[in-house]
């Protein structure tokens, strides 16, 4: 059986920061059914949740790092209710402020991360040859390709390297190379990414692993252009020979629901009452449109979402948001509940609430996901589940699994006036037989990790094979 040991900053539930935890909590699980044996190593949060579950300490670990020798303690636990182990690297000094925000990428973070690689490699050294691929996720894992082939060279596992989010890349300043032992002049690759003043960790782990994939198929295809790969896209289309995309799966378990596409209609109707009721909407049975996510300005559409959003009360539907994010673009929105015109047929809801997520998921209609990219998405796949219809940019994941016209609707341009027609199209199927339908192939439509798993375990056994043919 192929062993494989995936690296991340998260893994959901003991540590969940946003929706790589539940990648990495869900991928080994599905990885297991079908044959490969996945360990999971992340660092040791303070605030790990670890409550009712067996953890021991494993092994100590001496890390050379700035200058000093550091020691990190591995612990191990299981995934609940699986046999994939977890290993936690523990160490004061460096994982103690962690765990607490996605996305900080600041310098702190990236010494963090960067010191996680080094203890990383170390694991894998003091477990040689146990396993046949290490599967790197992130910029956080960024240097652990290099290290591994300055460490061990051939002898080595073979690497993968995930890119969940391109553009979130892990910049560091120039002395974590001195850091992690490697000196000026000693790599032509290293000396070349730290002549514009910083280390780009993501960069290490694009260009140093054996393979590289992203988390669609059509994300895969837009990193290589400029729009999407921005600095970046040259140096992933020298990559393009070894460069994949696989659609991420959800865990429809962590997504209750009591009803299916057979009897979803009095269901629905039954909770969209209720959230009406509860956000303090007027009770009428119109068509709703939900928008739940983090209020991020550069991703999520919510330059050309605001702008719609009289559109959609003025042709007679209702407008829920959930989420929380940038401060200016959370106020922005908060707006809405006080606008003349809107009283009534809005409600923003600034907070994170997953039981509320999920039922105004079960209560809504339709649901807004108008993002300027999206590797993946989630929100698209969960909103099927729960029979409500997404209106999506066409995009990355978004395009891979939305069809329009049978399972939700689509717009090609990135503009509020694409949003709005797509959106038009979707007021004129409300309460049509073709509504029915497009509900009842939505809910059918099939997400879960089954299938990606599949083809990780397909994906793992190729790359291992080139790396034993870089040995001839």
């Amino acid at each position: 059986m192929m062993k494989v040991l995936i690296a991340a900053s998260e893994v959901a539930p003991i540590v969940k920061l946003g929706g790589l935890g539940d990648v990495i909590g869900s991928l080994p699980k599905a990885l297991e059914k079908v044959g490969v044996n996945a360990d999971v190593v992340v660092p040791f949060f303070d605030n790990a949740k670890l409550e009712d579950r067996d953890v021991y300490k494993s092994l100590d670990l001496n890390i050379p790092f700035g200058g000093e020798n550091n020691q990190v303690e591995v612990y191990k636990t299981k995934l609940p209710g699986t046999n994939v182990d977890v290993f936690l690297l523990k160490n004061y000094k460096y994982f103690s402020k962690g765990g607490r925000e996605a996305f900080a990428n600041n310098i702190s973070e990236t010494e963090m991360f960067t010191f996680f690689d080094m203890a990383v490699v170390e694991y894998v050294k003091s477990e040689f040859n146990t396993y046949d691929l290490v599967h790197c996720n992130d910029w956080h894992t960024g240097l652990i390709t290099h290290l591994l082939n300055d460490e061990l060279g051939l002898e080595r596992p073979a690497t993968l390297f995930t890119i969940h989010n391109l553009l979130y890349q892990g910049k560091g300043g120039v002395d974590l190379v001195k850091d992690v032992g490697i000196y000026p002049g000693e790599h032509r690759l290293i000396d070349w990414d730290v002549s514009d003043g910083d280390l780009n960790l993501i960069l290490q782990g694009i260009t140093s692993s054996d393979y590289v994939n992203a988390v669609s198929p059509t994300y895969a295809r837009e990193i290589v252009t400029q729009e999407f790969g921005k600095e970046l896209s040259e140096v992933i289309k020298g990559r393009e020979g070894r460069l994949t995309g696989i659609l991420n799966g959800i865990d429809y378990s962590q997504f209750p629901r009591n009803y299916d596409s057979g009897n979803y209609t009095s269901a629905k109707k039954s909770y969209k009452e209720d959230i009406q009721k509860e956000l303090k909407l007027e009770n009428f049975r119109k068509p709703t449109f939900a928008f739940i996510s983090r209020l991020d300005a550069n991703q999520k559409g919510l330059d050309i979402l605001i702008k719609i959003v009289p559109e959609i009360v003025k042709n007679g539907g209702q407008f829920v948001l959930l989420g929380t994010g940038d401060k200016e673009w959370e106020a922005n929105f908060a707006k809405l509940n006080e606008k003349e015109g809107l009283e009534g047929n809005v409600s923003v809801n600034i907070k994170f609430d997953v039981e509320l997520a999920n039922q105004i998921y079960a209560a809504s209609d339709f649901l807004l996901v108008p993002s300027k990219y999206e590797p993946c998405g989630l929100i698209q796949m969960i909103g099927m589940w729960y029979g409500s219809l997404p209106i999506v940019h066409e995009v990355g994941g978004l395009k891979d699994s939305v069809t329009d016209g049978v399972n939700g609707f689509s717009f090609d341009t990135y503009s509020s006036g694409r949003l709005l027609s797509a959106v038009q199209r979707a007021f004129k199927v409300y309460g049509t037989h073709l509504m029915d339908s497009m509900i009842e192939n939505a809910m059918k439509t099939d997400f879960s990790w089954d299938k990606s798993a599949l083809e990780y375990k397909i994906l793992y056994e190729k790359v291992v094979k080139l790396h034993e043919e870089s040995f001839i």
